[in-house]
């Protein structure tokens, strides 16, 4: 069922269970009134005639020349005298057959001539003075008042639950056209969603979703910029190991087996994009506990050991104590590819640094810099742009995004690039130490 059709099916039952429980007391409290203002009738009319009677006595003396006081234009009213004898005096013409008895003073209900009748007696100075009315004549009173009751109930019942479904539809119409939107929607369109007159309830809604949009639009862009980085990755050693093997074919001796040691370097190459291809893969699908955390020591240890050119780095002095929660095979690897694209895209010499920091929320972080020189120390065209430093560095921002850290890249004066690892630590630091 869907939230429209559900907020009307819950809001327009309490709607009608609460306008008929109004309505059941109202009858209930009407029924009563109307009883008790047929009883007062009653017990006015007869001492209406209680006063006549002791004005004129005479009406009695002529008892036994029959019993008939006056013969009521209104059908189901009837009246009665009685001596404490139970003689009756005077009655009306109204009852046919038996007559109204002899009730006890006061309200009581009897059926008379199978009738049911409602009776009041009235005692005075010996004489019962006793009027009736048919209860037939009182139940049809008492619709006839309600049938005037429950019709306009009954349309404002009505009126009321089509202004409930009318305003339930216009209010979600924002989230109908939200849902229609997105309905038309292709999986490659990640416009931000724009919705007219949005409700500020609906408002979050909207934001995260645009969000949504925005983090699958730089996922597929880094997932785009990925494949052509492995592309190109796969495709230089290929190349270069098809021809060095080209030329071992040739040539023998000393050039064949020089041609022969570079197509396994090629090969060697080739293994090692392999291997952070299946990185990337388990980093997909983690199965590594970050457990006690990875030392900063042990990161910096792991990236640089066996390190060509690792006379040109230099490195900081001493190195913090801190834990990074980060796997320690995560860490190495994203260190190592900073340091061997600094190397390779730059000449001179190249700087670590580290630093203990706090991220926006206050959090520690580790902040790893590595800066280079630049090739030929020209400015302009001696820089890298970011995206041509290949499945190293897709492997870095891979590693930072998983576990919650960063990856600044700025130029700096001498034409190089400063790349700045931002990892999260497990334990508390203090911020503002460097090294």
């Amino acid at each position: 069922m869907s939230l429209r059709n559900r907020l009307i099916w819950s809001l327009g039952c309490a709607f009608l269970v609460l306008w008929l429980s109004v309505a059941a007391i109202m009858y209930l409290h009407l029924d009563q009134q109307v009883s008790h203002t047929l009883d007062q009738r009653l017990a006015s009319s007869a001492t209406m005639v209680a006063g006549l009677v002791a004005r004129q006595p005479s009406m009695l003396v002529s008892a036994h020349s029959g019993p008939l006081l006056v013969e009521p234009e209104a059908q189901g009213v009837a009246c009665q005298i009685r001596a404490a004898s139970g003689e009756v005096l005077l009655q009306t013409s109204d009852i046919h057959g038996p007559s109204l008895g002899q009730p006890r003073p006061g309200f009581s209900t009897r059926e008379i001539g199978n009738e049911q009748w409602r009776l009041y007696t009235l005692e005075q100075n010996g004489t019962f003075i006793t009027t009736a009315d048919r209860m037939s004549e009182r139940l049809a009173l008492e619709n006839s008042i309600v049938l005037v009751m429950v019709v306009p109930f009954t349309l404002a019942l009505l009126g009321g639950l089509a202004v409930l479904w009318w305003g339930v539809r216009g209010g979600l119409g924002p989230l109908q056209a939200l849902h229609d939107q997105l309905r038309r929607r292709t999986p490659e369109s990640l416009d931000p969603v724009q919705v007219e007159r949005a409700p500020a309830e609906l408002a979050p809604v909207v934001e995260t979703l645009n969000g949504l949009f925005a983090r699958v639009t730089s996922t597929m862009a880094r997932e785009q910029r990925f494949a052509n980085n492995a592309a190109h990755e796969f495709r230089t050693p290929l190349t270069g190991i098809k021809t060095h093997l080209q030329v071992a074919q040739r040539v023998t001796g000393e050039r064949q087996q020089q041609a022969l040691s570079n197509a396994a370097k090629g090969v060697a190459q080739l293994q090692t994009v392999t291997e952070q291809l299946l990185m990337l893969t388990r980093m997909e699908h983690p199965d590594n506990a970050i457990g006690q955390g990875c030392p900063v020591g042990d990161m910096i240890e792991g990236a640089l050991a066996d390190l060509p050119q690792r006379e040109r780095m230099e490195q900081p002095d001493p190195v913090p104590g801190g834990r990074l929660a980060v796997p320690r095979a995560l860490a190495v690897v994203a260190l190592r590819n900073l340091v061997e694209n600094a190397l390779k895209y730059s000449e001179g010499q190249c700087e670590l640094r580290l630093q203990e920091a706090a991220d926006n929320a206050g959090r520690p972080e580790m902040r790893v810099l590595v800066r280079d020189q630049g090739m030929n120390g020209d400015i302009r065209s001696g820089r890298a742009a970011p995206e041509s430093h290949g499945l190293g560095l897709a492997i870095v921002e891979m590693v930072v995004t998983q576990y919650g850290g960063a990856l600044v890249s700025t130029g700096n004066a001498a034409g190089g690039m400063d790349w700045e690892l931002r990892l999260p630590l497990l334990a508390s630091s203090r911020p503002g130490k460097d090294c």
